[in-house]
């Protein structure tokens, strides 16, 4: 004899075991407050109701299929309010989270008022249609209770979420479809063994499967629609407060203010918003895909919040390292690191020391007319995204990556593997300290903070940042001679300095020097790499638990190249891994290798 128990036991529990071992590396504590918090209400609404429904005679339980009753409704039946908004979301993470929010943010007026005001025009006219038709001992009595009970709610979701849910309609449907189909199968289980029974005096009598009235299969399908819903209305608040974080300062807690500031975030109308700051990410996000392919797919494995900083750190990176390699000229070249230079001298020129950073953002004082003149609407885009996370972040990393800039337009070579690190610390290590800001600040733990005596953490991120840039030169023999007639090698490692500095820097054909000896640098680099990496990888313990296993896939997906360059027979152009296996070595690592920081 099937129980309701058994129900839940058999088919719904394991399954939301499935969806938490799949989803836990991205349960942040805000994940799970959403989760939590969809759960509360779904308890406190539905109770009412579907007492009233069993009251009224919707739907009865046979006693000795339960273990006891709460009022009208089975203890099992209180689970399953819980069950089913826990499934559906943690289904609908693994659906919608690959995209950053402030993409799909609508700044277009007139679409966003019809998005707005046709469905929630129709949800009104439904909730009166069902409050008419919910009739008790009527057939109409099911539907109608359905309507009444869920409209309302959706017409106050979809007015703050109905316009991002939109325009993530493909993930969402999906997030709503699979679920739904499952639990209708369940329910067909339980009806036909007769765990509940569906009074046909009070439904259509009309099956979409054996044994599975429509109704049911309508409450699974509009049920499970609200609860995706409501996790876009949260996903669309934190996205604004994360974009926009001059009008929506705190930081995640579960505290009145914040909570506050994320209905105020969840109430407003994007199209309020400037939409420029959005454009800027935007263009942000096109460099790096074109850019930095590894680190597109590796910022994926990151909660929206971190993602969305680290596209503005590296492509800020990205383009300034550009904006100096692409300048045939080297005058030219001088003037745009002047100019670079002159624009982070005002972002930090409040900062009392090279660590001072600010808990909450402010309006930054910038002479825009200047760089209007000089830079593209890309450079522009990405110096004024910078400018709205730079108050908590430190202006020292900065500095250092100009000094590697001023390093390539000397044309400085590396005579040894010092010279060497220290133009790695410049342009990379600078990077990863930078890297361990945004994480500390974006994370949802708040026992973390920006502390200028954070010197561990600090130290071996440079570290890392080392370890990348490294694989960097290894990849890139080829193609640093080839596009700037730049060598990183160190000179110490040369058969014949003054002939191979000719060769790589002057006639810019690496080939020339052939792959054994190619591959013989590049194999060095590799192994000072692999050498850092194993002296700076212990330190992900000490950062926020929720980022330990996405910065360890990161890197270890950055890495991956060098298994691209030793399987080549060949010293390639520009060794990468196919993105297929980027993704499979980024899982891997996430769920797998990274265990020894997490438990």
């Amino acid at each position: 004899m099937l129980t309701y128990l058994d129900v839940h036991l058999m088919y719904t529990l394991p399954v939301i075991g499935a969806l938490a071992l799949i989803s836990w590396p991205f349960l942040t504590r805000s994940e799970i407050f959403k989760i939590a918090l969809i759960c509360g209400i779904s308890i406190v609404y539905t109770t009412p109701w579907d007492n009233y429904v069993v009251w009224k005679g919707g739907w009865t339980y046979p006693e000795d299929r339960v273990l006891a009753f709460i009022g009208y409704v089975p203890v099992e039946e209180y689970m399953f309010f819980v069950i089913q908004s826990t499934m559906t979301s943690l289904w609908a993470l693994l659906c919608v989270r690959w995209s950053t929010p402030c993409l799909n943010f609508n700044y277009d007026r007139s679409t966003y008022l019809l998005i707005r005001w046709i469905p929630i025009a129709g949800f009104g006219v439904l909730a009166v249609v069902g409050y008419e038709i919910a009739v008790p001992g009527h057939h109409t009595f099911y539907t109608g209770c359905v309507l009444w009970w869920m409209c309302p709610v959706l017409m106050f979701m979809w007015y703050g979420g109905g316009n991002f849910f939109v325009k993530k309609i493909v993930s969402a449907t999906a997030a709503v479809i699979l679920p739904s189909l499952y639990l209708c199968w369940v329910d067909q289980l339980a009806l036909k063994n007769n765990v509940w029974h569906i009074n046909k005096l009070t439904s259509y009598n009309v099956f979409v499967a054996e044994d599975l009235p429509y109704e049911e299969a309508f409450f699974f399908f509009v049920v499970n629609f609200t609860i995706v819903l409501a996790g876009a209305c949260f996903d669309k608040a934190r996205g604004i407060m994360e974009t926009y974080t001059s009008e929506y300062p705190l930081r995640f807690a579960i505290n009145g203010p914040y909570i506050n500031q994320m209905l105020r975030a969840f109430i407003v109308s994007e199209y309020l918003m400037p939409s420029v700051v959005t454009e800027d990410i935007q263009k942000s996000i096109n460099v790096l895909n074109v850019a930095s392919k590894s680190f597109t797919t590796a910022s994926f494995l990151f909660q929206a919040g971190i993602r969305l900083d680290l596209i503005i750190l590296y492509a800020f990176c990205r383009v300034t390292d550009d904006m100096i390699d692409n300048e045939p000229d080297i005058n030219k070249k001088k003037i745009k690191l002047q100019l670079t230079e002159k624009f982070i001298n005002e972002l930090f020129a409040d900062r009392k020391s090279d660590y001072d950073v600010k808990k909450k953002s402010h309006t930054v004082n910038i002479n825009w007319a200047q760089y209007e003149t000089k830079l593209t609407d890309v450079e522009m885009s990405s110096f004024r995204a910078l400018t709205r996370i730079a108050f908590y972040l430190p202006r020292k990393p900065f500095y250092e990556l100009l000094a590697g800039y001023q390093w390539d337009i000397d044309g400085r070579l590396f005579r040894n593997e010092a010279d060497l690190m220290e133009y790695c610390n410049y342009v990379a290590g600078s990077v990863g300290v930078l890297c361990v800001y945004i994480m500390m600040y974006r994370c949802d733990d708040d026992k973390f903070d920006l502390l200028e005596s954070y010197d561990y953490v600090i130290d071996k991120a440079q570290q890392m940042g080392r370890v990348l840039q490294l694989v960097n030169i290894a990849r890139d023999i080829v193609t640093d001679s080839k596009t700037l007639g730049r060598c990183y090698i160190p000179t110490e490692y040369m058969d014949d300095k003054q002939e191979e500095i000719r060769i790589l820097c002057d006639e810019k054909n690496p080939r020339s020097l052939g792959d054994k000896k190619l591959k013989k640098y590049s194999k060095r680099m590799i192994q000072l790499a692999d050498q850092y990496q194993s002296e700076s990888v212990d330190a992900i313990k000490c950062l926020p638990n929720e980022v330990r296993g996405s910065v360890l896939a990161a890197t270890e997906i950055y890495r991956g190249n060098i298994s691209a360059i030793k399987t080549s027979p060949t010293y390639p152009t520009r060794a990468a891994l196919p993105r297929l296996h980027k993704i499979f070595l980024g899982l891997y690592s996430l769920y797998i290798k990274s265990n020894r920081f997490i438990l």
